[in-house]
């Protein structure tokens, strides 16, 4: 895999030989902060939605026709646009990606935001989504990470097309690069097609997305009633360093010993099989461009709320009590190490996606392989101090049950 800067475009390619399909992700990402909440959503929804000659059915036909799949991940650090294609249909999926991307015309803005304030009106129905919500809103506050849907679903009805458009813009002269995994026979001639084709992905100029780091929250505790629930959802939390920490790799590892790691993980096996408290318990360590957070769920009986909450911090003390083994640890980075590499080195669609997202966060594009390497070298020592450090301090919890369940 290489890195390279062609006809004013920032690629990174990796020539995958004897593959009949290629995948093409593009990055885009914003050096100005997101014009009005919500904007980057309703972007993600629009793009495909109708061009200037062409419908949203033509283009979804055209792609269909041809078995070309395209989609669009709007997050609040970037846009992504990938295309999976079978080789000799290239030119087609290219030619419909262009289009969309320098002609649509954002006229179905008022059906996306009606289709949007319903859909997440339906969502928040669901007690997880509910209690997640909540719990992300109030970790991230004041942040872009934490404009999750229902934040957007307040002030959606002030939200403007020309808030759109202009997020569009902000992108447009932003950070740009074009990932590519495909078997390629004559690179400059493949490279000059890609260049051709996309060239709204031209860069002029040097520009890097802003900083916005975050490494701080407030702990604190949120009840919401919820009277048809029939189990309690409970969401606690820390800010944590994130990729750009030494405390990465340590973090990734903790979070497969405490409950990432399915059945063998400890909140598995003392609060759901040994204790009985819980239909699901996990962990999960999830990193960001600009922060990361360390979270732990278990959904139970709103009878088991103060014992699941006294669960977690028994096992977080445990953590410093009875740090892990080494076969624990081994046990630990053999799991995560085994899952990465069948999430993300599989196919030219993983390998393409996790070197473009590496270098559009400001990563090396092996960055990934750098941190199994880190994770290769964690220790019983290392997992403690990260205990310390983080998670024994207090967290942001928030719990979801009927009323009656709520006087802890």
């Amino acid at each position: 895999m290489k890195e390279l800067f062609i006809n004013n475009t920032n690629i990174i390619l990796e020539n995958a030989k004897d593959t009949p399909r290629c995948a093409i992700y593009l990055y885009l990402a914003s050096n100005k902060p997101i014009p009005f909440f919500g904007a980057h959503i309703l972007l993600g929804n629009l793009l495909l939605q109708g061009t200037k000659t062409k419908s949203a059915e033509t283009i979804a036909q055209e792609l269909e026709n041809e078995g070309i799949e395209v989609s669009i991940e709007s997050k609040s650090d970037y846009l992504k646009v990938a295309i999976v294609c079978l080789n000799e249909d290239l030119n087609k999926a290219l030619d419909v990606v262009s289009d969309f991307m320098k002609n649509s015309t954002f006229d179905s803005f008022e059906k996306e935001v009606f289709k949007f304030k319903n859909e997440t009106i339906a969502s928040l129905d669901s007690p997880t989504t509910k209690a997640c919500e909540k719990f992300l809103r109030e970790l991230f506050i004041n942040h872009k990470y934490g404009i999750t849907n229902s934040k957007v679903l307040e002030t959606i009805d002030n939200l403007k097309k020309e808030h759109v458009t202009e997020y569009y813009n902000d992108l447009m002269n932003g950070k740009k690069l074009i990932s590519i995994a495909a078997d390629i026979k004559n690179e400059n001639d493949f490279i000059d097609k890609i260049t051709e084709k996309l060239d709204f992905m031209k860069s002029i100029k040097k520009v890097e997305p802003i900083n916005d780091r975050i490494s701080s929250f407030k702990s604190n505790l949120f009840k919401i009633e919820k009277n048809d629930a029939k189990q309690a959802q409970i969401f606690q939390g820390w800010i944590t360093e994130g990729i750009e920490s030494k405390d990465c790799a340590t973090l990734a590892v903790l979070n497969n010993i405490l409950g990432a790691n399915g059945l063998s993980s400890r909140l598995f096996v003392v609060l759901r099989d040994k204790m009985g408290l819980a239909y699901t318990v996990r962990s999960s360590y999830k990193t960001m461009k600009d922060g990361a957070y360390f979270m732990l769920y278990i959904g139970c009986d709103p009878n088991n709320i103060k014992k699941s909450l006294n669960g977690f911090k028994s096992e977080i003390q445990r953590l410093i009590d009875e740090p892990p083994t080494q076969e624990e640890i081994q046990g630990a980075i053999l799991n995560y190490i085994g899952k990465y590499k069948y999430l993300h080195t599989q196919t030219n669609s993983q390998i393409a996606s996790t070197a473009g997202y590496s270098s559009i966060i400001g990563k090396e594009i092996d960055f990934s392989e750098k941190l199994l390497n880190k994770i290769k070298n964690v220790t019983s020592k290392d997992i403690t101090e990260s205990v310390k450090k983080y998670l024994i301090n207090e967290p942001l919890t928030v719990v979801l049950a009927p009323k009656e369940y709520l006087n802890f």
